[in-house]
């Protein structure tokens, strides 16, 4: 059984734009709901030398561009953070290549939950999320632009598998919490060669749609429901791609998050989370997406990774 309290140790990555604020807000809501521990707020900077035309125009400018940093971070978080108790918060600044840092540091700090922001409209260049969600030891929400601050609908995709198991898990423990209504979402398709059966598109729909609700009873006759309440979607897989129809469902329905149980093995010690999940991870939405991640296999992967 997977609950809230895999979650102790959370960072968050700024870039000291106007994202940062969001972020920094919505780290506290997830701060108080998943009762985290420990909270670190991470930036990395190409370089803490300042520029030679800075240090000309400012010759008595002695402090160190890192404390500068760490000052300037902790006027953000006074703003906009509200610290739960018991809550320890950390602020740390790095050099060097933003995405590889984010995951050494990730690693050293044991981190179980990441919080990134995605942009869309904002400016700055920002960590690359592909990379991030494949090699990360850590779970990780992607935070869009002006997310919601509350947890009210949360939807949870759910394929059969072991890993979607376990984020339907962490959904049922986040309404335990929060209260919020709870759904799961099922995207089912129309097998190539249907017309062979002498079926229409739409009479071989109505077939899938019935043997995918008899996966499903069967997938929640698995897990103890007790005190739960939800409500299952279903959704026809006409698009490209499933995951624009996970989305489509999750906007359509008005959800806060979307959450995804990762899929993964090892080649070459990459942490491949699956096709539908890195999909998702690529999207410009304004729904915060939480990629769940199962922690002893991710940090095995990772060690592999830094090996390399």
């Amino acid at each position: 059984m997977h609950d809230l309290s895999k979650f102790q140790r959370m960072m968050v990555c700024l870039d000291l734009t106007e994202m940062d604020k969001h972020l920094i807000q919505y780290a506290s809501m997830v701060a108080s709901v998943f009762e985290i521990n420990s909270v670190y707020f991470y930036h990395v900077t190409e370089s803490f030398e300042l520029p030679p035309e800075i240090q000309e125009k400012y010759p008595d400018l002695v402090a160190p561009l890192d404390e500068t940093l760490v000052h300037e971070i902790k006027g953000k978080l006074e703003q906009d953070f509200v610290k739960p108790e018991s809550c320890d918060v950390h602020v740390l600044v790095s050099t060097g290549n933003k995405t590889d840092e984010v995951l050494k540091m990730a690693k050293i700090k044991v981190v179980d939950l990441m919080l990134l922001g995605r942009k869309k409209t904002f400016s700055g260049t920002g960590l690359n999320s592909r990379k991030i969600a494949k090699s990360a030891p850590s779970s990780v929400i992607f935070v869009p632009e002006k997310p919601p601050m509350e947890l009210k609908k949360i939807m949870v995709a759910v394929d059969f598998s072991n890993h979607s198991r376990m984020a339907f898990e962490i959904g049922m423990a986040l309404q335990r919490k929060t209260g919020a209504i709870l759904l799961s979402n099922n995207v089912y398709k129309v097998p190539n060669g249907y017309y062979k059966s002498g079926k229409t598109y739409e009479e071989f729909a109505e077939i899938m749609l019935e043997n995918t609700r008899r996966d499903c009873e069967k997938f929640f006759k698995k897990i103890n429901l007790e005190g739960i309440t939800y409500d299952h979607t279903y959704a026809l897989d006409d698009d490209p791609h499933p995951a624009d129809k996970i989305y489509r469902t999750g906007s359509e329905n008005g959800v806060d998050i979307i959450v995804l149980g990762s899929k993964g093995r090892t080649s070459a010690a990459a942490f491949l989370i699956g096709s539908v999940a890195e999909k998702l991870v690529m999207e410009s939405g304004d729904i915060p997406l939480f990629l769940v991640k199962e922690g002893k296999e991710n940090v095995g992967l990772l060690e592999a990774l830094f090996r390399l």
